[in-house]
This record gives structure tokens, C-alpha cells and sequence, in this order.
């Protein structure tokens, strides 16, 4: 105990800028810990703006190849709506670069997936990205990775075009009994410091109150 505690405080002192570790319950028996950059990063668990506007622009370019108007209002009703479905957001509001948390239960009487499945749809993800509006030059590739509480975890690093601009996405899946636990962050690629940063996000994650998958 003494050796992990030392180990925390070092780690502090060697990331300049990181807050403490916040915890957040996301769902019943499920808390993450996260540690992000001081000042210029948020935390919110509710759809920030930038966000709502953003899913709202996408929603009505989806709308407008169909031929459809909607009210501006109504779209940032359904974005919100859309968005609502994550119960954690990080967010750059200077770059829009974001990081989502999505925790969904599995349905009653259903099983808890194997390695391959988690797997399969860390792919899945990646491939359902080339269908997103505006998304073009879709490369990817998923590898297995480590989530501090989760025993199975895969991670798909993709970069990409949307409206001919550069994205980089990450996506990390994993499973901890009952929970499938989707975090997806997009960068901008308008500010240099973003994707490290998000890379020390996601180190300092640690997932505590649930049973990893034995499977």
C-alpha cells in the first residue's frame, strides 16, 4: 500500500497539469476513475454544447441528402437525445476534440461475451465508421489493450476524413460483468497536445465496483 500510494504521488509530480483522480458512478455498482489535464480540459455528464451543436450539424446534413428540413431546435433535441445515450464526456471546448463514456447493461437472460466478441465489435466500430456522414479514407486496426479493472478490453485506432478534414479516432471496448463499457474519443487534429493527452487519460483510468468477465 505504501509502495502504490508513493507511486501516485510520483506520478502526479512527473504529469505537470494533471488533476487527482475524479470518480464518477456511472451505473448502478460501476465507478470509473479519471485524471485529466488542468484547465484545458471539462468534465460533464451531460452533453456539452459544443457537442449537441456539432451532432446537430451532422444530423442535418443526414437529413438534408434525404431531402428532409427539421426545425434547428428540434435537431439539437434529437443530438441531445443521441448523446444522452453516454453517461461520462471530456472535452477540449478550445479544439472540440471529446471523449465519451458509454456503460450499457447487457438485456435480461443475455450472456456475457467472450474475448471474440468484444473483439469482433471493437472491429465492428471501426468498420461502422465509413457509414458516419460526411466520413471518407477510413483506415483502422484493433489490438488489445489494457483498461485497469476490465479483464478483456481491445482498442481500435482509426484516422479518417470527415468533410475532407483529418480525425483521429480511438475507441476502447471491454466488458465488465454486467456492463459493456464503450469509450470513443475523437481528435480534432487541431492542437498537437490533444491525442497525448488523451493517452494519459486513458492510463489513468480505473474501473472499480463491478466483476470482471471470467470468459
Amino acid at each position: 500500500m505504501i509502495r502504490s500510494t508513493l507511486w501516485l504521488t510520483l506520478l502526479l509530480v512527473l504529469v505537470p497539469g494533471f488533476l487527482q483522480a475524479q470518480t464518477f458512478q456511472l451505473a448502478p455498482g460501476f465507478t470509473l476513475d479519471v485524471a485529466v489535464p488542468e484547465g484545458r480540459w471539462r468534465i460533464s455528464q451531460t452533453p456539452p454544447e459544443l457537442l449537441v451543436e456539432e451532432t446537430a450539424e451532422h444530423l442535418e446534413h443526414e437529413m438534408a441528402e434525404k431531402g428532409q428540413q427539421v426545425d434547428p431546435e428540434r435537431l439539437r433535441d434529437h443530438a441531445r437525445e443521441r448523446l444522452g445515450a453516454n453517461e461520462l464526456f471530456i472535452f477540449n471546448p478550445e479544439s472540440g476534440s471529446n471523449l465519451m463514456v458509454d456503460v450499457s447493461a447487457l438485456g435480461e437472460g443475455e450472456a456475457a461475451p467472450s474475448k471474440r466478441a468484444i473483439q469482433t465489435s471493437a472491429r465492428y466500430a471501426g468498420e461502422s465508421l465509413s457509414s458516419e456522414e460526411g466520413v471518407s479514407n477510413v483506415t483502422s486496426e484493433v489490438n488489445r489493450v489494457r483498461l485497469e479493472g476490465v479483464r478483456a478490453a481491445f482498442r481500435l485506432d482509426a484516422s479518417y476524413l470527415q468533410h475532407e478534414e483529418p480525425r483521429t479516432f480511438v475507441g476502447i471496448i471491454g466488458f465488465v460483468d454486467p456492463y459493456w463499457v464503450f469509450i470513443y474519443y475523437t481528435d480534432h487534429r487541431t492542437d498537437s497536445a490533444d491525442l497525448p493527452e488523451a493517452e494519459e487519460i486513458f492510463r489513468s483510468m480505473r474501473i472499480t465496483g463491478a466483476r470482471p468477465a471470467s470468459k
